[in-house]
């Protein structure tokens, strides 16, 4: 490692009780659903972790090992440490990522309330004091296609149902869970263990005033709402002794949680648990609306909104801390130099890049691929489903994202400049295809430009840099400015022609949709089209929903119109709830459930509950239906080159996502 690298203090050794780190960069917990649904190692979960301890990084936390499995899950097919049948699996993982030079720690967990009835037939979610508002909890501000998903996830639930009050002895056999599951993880090899008493899972539950109502030894004043943790650890400690690297995982704050623990009793239960005898805390935060509340943190918006936390923590207790909350690599540099933590944990960034500490050392930051915060990986886990990284398809499939050089290099042009375009453009490059990409903009990123132009896209806007570069790096002929026609491409000869040029705004059928004040949402964004103080935006889907925002932050007056009961319903909910919340703030009025029957030149005719009324004193009036695929050439030229592929958009409109993972499928294959 250079001296004079910028991120010096990041890049560090670092020290958890015995553990010695080769950095200060932690990939923080995260639940994936790769694990077997009976709890086991699978070769996917392996080549996941392994990958990002290829990339350099310092340590690695497996996240939610469930301590009680199948009755303590969140996710099902998370990975089990409750039983010794499970260790040959972990030891295996443990030696994939210890090949690579990087430590790898295990986070113990027990979902408590938030638990999958499902999944452990027979048995009531475990709590410190019963509930029956959970399910209600959980759906506030979901769409009613969103509480459908839930539902068949949660089947065997009832909307009403009842956690059930942990018993004295039961809550002995829960300490007894955790200290048995640290013995293994050390028998498996993993070099620590985190109990996680944060985001609003069992131990958490005892800690948090709002959720603890009991009138026992575990009930009441913070000791005794500590006292279960601090019993794991002393079993924990009792079991491996004092060198075994133990840390928690607390909550530096419940945000917006009624009764829920603050920042003075964070820092008191900091110090409790130093005495305790831990090694390290990492401090996260816990609240917000939807799916028991992770919407002001962990999610943590907007970014390092939780480094106060981990400030306030390490200003009372001598224990290295782990800040975390997108962080990213500038920031953390600079929390670390400024002695506000010891350690950033980084769990999306290294999604998106597993080999980013590898290129901050080699001086390559620029090469990162950035995270977009979509919040895509997040949100899959809640619906069952996999964690994928939207702009990164090798996530979770790294065995299958393997690149092979051509056998024969072929002559590529790639018309159209968005992620579908260039993902399959530097694949291809990569493998040795000479590749062209045409672009009729003097911009690459197609519809990816017109999104990183909203507020709060600055990271789209970086992503599509990071792009740019990629192209240039691969060798890719790039060149703006140019109308690509059947006539130019069969002229120039190529063997192999992909046509990504993506999507047009869908004009629907409407009387009066051709009126001079008519403008579409893509050329107010873009800044194609102006607009007057009142404006009526006809679609409050993403786009939609964005486009009030943008126009209601400069002072228009903005009315969303919308057929569906809910606005912004393609979007993960917790950007969802946050984009609704700055539309509130606006003053954006927003009507669903609404048809336009007609557009008129200063106001829209609509249908709401089989009753016509009228819209007026509208200055402008922008189309927001989404889009539809811009294919005008593949027929043209079947007969005229030798392969033509379409992709994304231009194919089937759809998430960036999948426009990123066909192009990079589609160079992989060509």
């Amino acid at each position: 490692m250079s001296p004079n690298c910028r991120f010096r203090k990041l890049l560090e050794p670092g020290h958890i009780g015995e553990l010695e780190l080769r950095n200060r960069i932690v990939m923080a917990p995260m639940g994936t659903n790769y694990a077997a649904e009976d709890g086991h190692i699978t070769e996917r979960i392996k080549d996941y972790y392994e990958e990002r301890a290829k990339g350099g990084v310092g340590l690695i936390i497996v996240g939610v090992g469930s301590v009680d499995h199948p009755r303590g899950n969140i996710l099902p097919r998370q990975v089990g440490i409750s039983d010794d049948k499970f260790i040959p699996g972990l030891r295996r993982l443990v030696q994939a990522v210890h090949q690579h030079g990087a430590k790898i720690a295990i986070q113990l967990n027990h979902g408590g309330k938030l638990s999958r009835q499902d999944l452990a037939e027979g048995y009531a979610p475990v709590t410190p004091s019963p509930t029956s508002t959970l399910m209600t909890e959980m759906l506030e501000g979901l769409t009613k296609q969103e509480i459908t998903r839930l539902a068949i996830q949660y089947a065997k639930m009832p909307a009403d149902r009842m956690t059930k009050e942990l018993t004295a002895e039961e809550i002995k056999r829960l300490v007894r869970h955790f200290a048995e599951a640290a013995e293994r993880a050390k028998q498996a090899g993993f070099d620590g263990v985190e109990i996680h008493a944060g985001h609003g899972y069992l131990i958490a539950e005892f800690l948090s005033r709002c959720s603890n109502r009991r009138q026992d030894s575990y009930g009441g004043e913070l000791k005794n709402r500590a006292r279960l943790l601090l019993e794991i650890v002393d079993a924990v400690r009792a079991k491996m002794g004092n060198s075994y690297p133990v840390w928690c995982r607390i909550d530096g704050k419940e945000f917006n949680v009624e009764d829920g623990i603050t920042t003075d009793e964070a820092q008191r239960l900091a110090y409790m648990l130093e005495e305790a005898g831990l090694d390290a805390l990492h401090v996260s935060g816990y609240g917000g609306a939807g799916l028991g509340g992770f919407y002001d943190a962990p999610l943590a918006y907007p970014p390092g909104n939780l480094i106060h936390l981990a400030e306030g923590i390490k200003n009372q207790v001598a224990l290295p801390i782990i800040a975390v909350g997108r962080i990213g690599p500038e920031l953390a540099e600079e929390v670390l130099r400024d002695g506000k933590a010891d350690f950033i944990a980084m769990g999306r960034p290294l999604l998106a890049d597993p080999r980013l500490p590898d290129k901050l050392a080699s001086g390559r930051e620029e090469n990162i691929r950035p995270c977009v915060m979509c919040y895509c990986c997040v949100s899959q886990i809640f619906w069952g489903e996999s964690v994928y990284c939207t702009v990164n398809p090798a996530t979770g499939n790294e065995s299958q994202f393997t690149y092979c050089p051509a056998q024969i290099p072929q002559k590529v042009f790639v018309v159209g400049s968005g992620p579908a375009g260039i993902m399959a453009a530097t694949t291809a490059a990569r493998r040795g295809h000479k590749v062209t990409l045409l672009e009729r903009e003097n911009h690459i990123g197609g519809q990816f430009h017109i999104a990183s132009l909203p507020p709060f896209k600055d990271e789209v806007y970086q992503y599509l840099r990071f792009l740019e570069r990629e192209l240039h790096a691969a060798g890719v002929e790039v060149l703006l400015g140019r109308e690509a026609t059947a006539t130019t491409l069969a002229g120039a000869s190529p063997d192999i022609v992909v046509l990504a040029t993506g999507g047009r705004p869908l004009i629907p059928d409407i009387p009066g949709v051709c009126g001079d004040n008519v403008v579409t949402a893509h050329d107010v964004i873009s800044g194609k089209a102006a607009t007057g103080n009142r404006v009526l935006i006809a679609g409050g889907g993403l786009v939609g929903c964005e486009t009030a925002d943008l126009l209601a932050s400069s002072g228009r007056k903005v009315t969303v119109v919308e057929m569906l009961p809910y606005v912004a319903s393609d979007m993960v909910i917790w950007l969802r709830l946050l984009l609704l919340q700055r539309l509130k703030q606006s003053q954006v009025t927003i009507l669903t459930s609404t048809t336009i029957v007609e557009f008129a030149h200063y106001g829209a005719v609509i249908e709401r509950e089989g009753q016509r009324e009228m819209i007026t004193g509208m200055d402008t009036i922008v189309l927001a239906f989404g889009v539809e695929p811009a294919d005008d050439l593949s027929d043209t030229l079947r007969d005229e080159v030798p392969e033509i592929f379409v992709i994304g958009d231009a194919r089937s409109p759809g998430k960036a996502r999948d426009a990123i993972t066909a192009g990079a499928e589609l160079g992989r294959q060509i």
